[in-house]
């Protein structure tokens, strides 16, 4: 049977983290029971998980941006812009439906070296939600030695995965969206996304 591998602890408290990989079926009754029965982690919680790089059977590609040192899996056939001022670096946008999209942005961050400095992972989620929508989960995570804030959100018809981090003095944010409607489909790509991002080439 084909497996689709995902990043490892979808958006879920540490006790009900998900497999490195799981089946098709088996990650349709996952990813129900992690957007069900959200879980926000306590501050202390931080998963230790290697940056995700499936290409899920083709649907997703290495990328590396040399200039602005990173480098993350994006979905292969989508459209690539380079960055507005004072909006976003990057984004990727889907050729086909232009409303799913995964959006890089940064700005200088002088208070710390960790995104763990800005503000524990639980409260930071609970502020961010007052602009992205309901908040369903948040956890954080380490890959390659970098601590990453992950949380899941949801609000005007839409769902979106948004990690965090500071590195090289600087706050660093991937979003990935896409409708409430399309979102069965893209949750398990846009979890390897966001997985996949470091930001260190």
């Amino acid at each position: 049977m084909r497996t689709a591998c995902l990043l490892a602890g979808a958006l879920v408290h540490s006790s009900t983290a998900l497999k490195p990989c799981v089946t098709r079926r088996g990650l349709a009754g996952l990813a129900t029971a992690a957007v069900a029965a959200p879980q926000l982690a306590r501050a202390a919680d931080v998963l230790e998980i290697p940056p995700a790089t499936t290409k899920m059977g083709g649907l997703l590609e290495k990328f590396f941006d040399t200039n602005r040192g990173f480098r993350l899996m994006k979905p292969t056939t989508w459209n690539k812009f380079d960055g507005e001022p004072g909006a976003y670096d990057v984004r990727f946008v889907d050729v086909v439906s232009p409303s799913e999209s995964v959006t890089l942005s940064t700005s200088a961050y002088g208070g710390g070296a960790s995104i763990e400095d800005l503000a524990p992972v639980d409260k930071l989620g609970a502020k961010l939600a007052g602009a992205r929508g309901t908040l369903l989960s948040g956890r954080a995570r380490r890959s390659d030695s970098i601590v990453f804030y992950d949380y899941a959100f949801e609000g005007d018809g839409k769902r979106e995965l948004l990690t965090m981090c500071v590195h090289k003095g600087r706050l660093w944010q991937l979003a990935a969206k896409a409708p409430e409607a399309a979102w069965p489909k893209r949750e398990a790509l846009y979890l390897n996304v966001v997985g996949s991002f470091v930001p260190k080439l």
